[in-house]
């Protein structure tokens, strides 16, 4: 599933919706301050801020790691896009009650990059999308016992505001919380996923 974020523009206001529109391929070459070709891998320094709730408990913790995109195919419309599909992501981390904290991107997960307007590519809106296991040493939820969670389906972390691609100090937020489900034990509590700012702090 392909998370599209679209840009609405309303005189120099930019109002980010989550509707896609009619895509169609499209073959023109970038230019000037463009996207990459399409096929362009992009690696990732990234830097976020889990914060994970059992049962009213927050545990909040910081993650490090890399992650890895490729530029898709170019879709036309009202707005250009190109398809930005996250095809890893490793972080790391560590909190006093969960240990150490593992997430990594379970399957290729397709987002977009949204330009306002044709010949204009900035300020864009972009999707990372996230298709998540999170591997602790400690569950908060399971007694304490090794457990490895996921969400149920692809999430974005959204960016309404880039200003360069690859991106490069920008923030991507979650728009909800995510239910993370025990894999061993589907049935078992589940977990919330309720904040995760993630900072890419280097690309190339």
């Amino acid at each position: 599933m392909r998370i599209r974020p679209v840009l609405a523009v309303a005189g120099s206001v930019f109002l980010f919706s989550s509707n896609g529109f009619a895509a169609h391929a499209a073959t023109q070459a970038p230019s000037g301050n463009s996207l990459p070709a399409t096929g362009t891998a992009v690696s990732l320094t990234e830097d976020g801020d889990m914060v994970l709730e059992c049962n009213g408990v927050l545990h909040r913790f910081e993650v490090l790691g890399t992650g890895q995109v490729r530029v898709g195919a170019r879709v036309a419309g009202d707005q250009p896009t190109v398809a930005v599909r996250t095809e890893a992501e490793q972080l790391t981390g560590y909190d006093a009650d969960l240990g150490t904290v593992t997430v990594s991107e379970k399957t290729p997960a397709d987002g977009d990059f949204v330009a306002p307007a044709v010949g204009r590519e900035f300020p864009a809106a972009e999707s990372l999308a996230q298709d998540l296991t999170i591997s602790m040493q400690h569950s908060p939820c399971g007694g304490g016992e090794p457990a490895t969670f996921t969400n149920k389906a692809a999430f974005p972390l959204l960016n309404t505001n880039m200003t360069a691609f690859p991106p490069r100090n920008a923030v991507f937020l979650m728009t909800d919380p995510v239910e993370l489900t025990d894999i061993a034990n589907p049935s078992g509590p589940s977990i919330m996923l309720t904040e995760f700012p993630l900072t890419i702090t280097q690309a190339a």
